[in-house]
């Protein structure tokens, strides 16, 4: 699956658009455009890629990404579901290319803000704490114009410079332009995975998709996404667990089986390895609140 190029329009008197997305499902293709992003999620969950690196997204998730890096956002089944009332909401920042190549870089002051969007170039995601911090300015950006907005983001920028805990996606040696059998294998992958997850799944199904040796596939998928392909699996599904959990009415156990756990105990396990407490006193504070 090629990238598609996306032309953006900043209009002739602005360098940057401040969106907000309301929509039953992100629709955007794979795709790249030569300006920055700056993109928060308000409501809805899935898999973002970015590059050659996918991870799952939810509600409050925040990336910056730089100019040509190929991405997008893929809600969970889900939301394509033709009876689905579900809403994917985002705040979308895009701001112009020359901002980070021409006018920054004149300015001494800027450098943290520089270091930032040479990593972007590689896409990065920031931690909790820091964007907690920065929400409510994000949100004034939809309500302002012309050079206060201009200088509204700047400021923004600045604070995420600081951000200890951000993350850089894609690994350091990708090439901004993977081929196309790369990325159309790599979809092949997540996509099965997406569809199969509450099944079980073995490694030799995942490298009969890849079309791979087990070991082979096991080694690509580690590079992709830094993660092995029995973690990832184990995200999606607790993931999927804390959904049901909180949306529906059935039993710890039920909820379990139908993530793909065929061993309770083992999802005890898994959800207290990933939220740091136990399926029922996670249900039960969710519902507190």
């Amino acid at each position: 699956m090629k990238a598609l190029f996306e032309k953006i329009e900043l209009g002739d008197h602005n360098s940057l658009r401040v969106m907000h997305v309301d929509l039953p499902y992100f629709d955007a293709p794979w795709h790249f455009h030569p300006e920055y992003e700056l993109t928060y999620i308000a409501r809805s969950h899935g898999n973002r890629f970015v590059g050659d690196h996918v991870e799952p997204f939810d509600a409050g998730d925040l990336v910056l990404l730089g100019p040509g890096l190929p991405h997008f956002w893929r809600n969970d089944d889900e939301y394509y579901q033709p009876e689905s009332d579900r809403r994917a909401e985002s705040i979308v920042v895009q701001f112009s290319q020359s901002l980070g190549d021409t006018l920054l870089p004149q300015l001494p002051e800027t450098q943290p803000l520089m270091a930032l969007l040479n990593r972007a170039r590689y896409g990065v995601r920031f931690g909790k704490s820091k964007i907690d911090e920065v929400t409510p300015a994000l949100g004034t950006l939809l309500t302002c114009q012309g050079l206060e907005r201009l200088l509204r983001l700047l400021f923004l920028l600045q604070q995420l410079a600081s951000d200890a805990d951000a993350v850089m996606l894609a690994s350091d040696n990708y090439e901004l332009k993977a081929s196309e059998a790369e990325t159309e294998r790599m979809k092949r992958v997540l996509d099965f995975m997406l569809a199969h997850f509450r099944e079980e799944i073995r490694v030799d199904d995942m490298a009969s998709v890849a079309g791979m040796a087990p070991a082979a596939f096991c080694r690509y998928f580690r590079k992709r996404t830094r993660k092995s392909f029995i973690e990832y699996l184990n995200e999606l599904r607790i993931s999927h667990a804390r959904k049901l959990l909180v949306q529906s009415d059935l039993s710890i156990s039920q909820v379990g089986l139908e993530c793909g756990f065929n061993n309770i105990s083992h999802f005890h396990r898994q959800f207290k390895l990933h939220n740091g407490t136990t399926p029922l006193k996670y249900q039960s504070l969710q519902h507190n609140k």
